[in-house]
């Protein structure tokens, strides 16, 4: 694979599933023949049999947030609710909220959630908030702990074991 500054690594499906995210290959397949979350493999999107998908860095990290939040057991709304939430955007992108987590250097999620309502309701659907929060807001978080249901997913963690791993196979910091 090449390297330089201009050039990103191509990186395939079989890369993210065994070497840097561990989503399985099934998931992974379904998530970007769906559209789902805004995954995509950008850098060659593999429609004809005989090609590849290829994917950029920025994919592998969309791929990883959205592994994480799935296997934190997740469903598809909330996930991609998320999404909207941490990239700002009206559509669920992963990529773009994963950038942004990024660039904020967040090492946590902090998602609270209510119930979802009886179907007579006023309001049926559960009401969602979502904090990105450094190593010390995190500690700052848990003393205001509000008294409602919440998850905390470790997406600093993820991240940097991903950069780890890009570093080793790609020559990528």
């Amino acid at each position: 694979m090449m390297s330089s500054d201009n050039i990103g690594p191509e990186i395939d499906a079989a890369d993210i599933s065994e070497r840097l995210v561990g989503i399985t290959p099934v998931y992974l397949q379904n998530f970007i023949q769906r559209g789902s979350y805004g995954l995509r493999s950008s850098v060659s999107p593999g429609k004809v049999r005989s090609q590849r998908r290829l994917f950029s860095v920025e994919d592998v990290y969309g791929i990883a947030l959205v592994w994480e939040l799935f296997e934190s057991g997740l469903r598809g709304d909330p996930i991609a609710r998320i999404l909207k939430d941490v990239a700002g955007t009206k559509k669920a992108d992963a990529n773009k909220a994963a950038v942004k987590l990024l660039e904020n250097k967040s090492a946590y999620l902090l998602i609270f959630r209510t119930a979802r309502r009886p179907s007579k309701s006023i309001s049926k659907m559960p009401i969602q908030s979502v904090e990105t929060l450094t190593e010390e807001g995190f500690t700052r978080a848990l003393q205001r702990w509000p008294h409602k249901s919440g998850q905390v997913i470790a997406v600093g963690e993820k991240f940097a074991d991903v950069r780890t791993r890009l570093g080793i196979l790609f020559d990528v910091r």
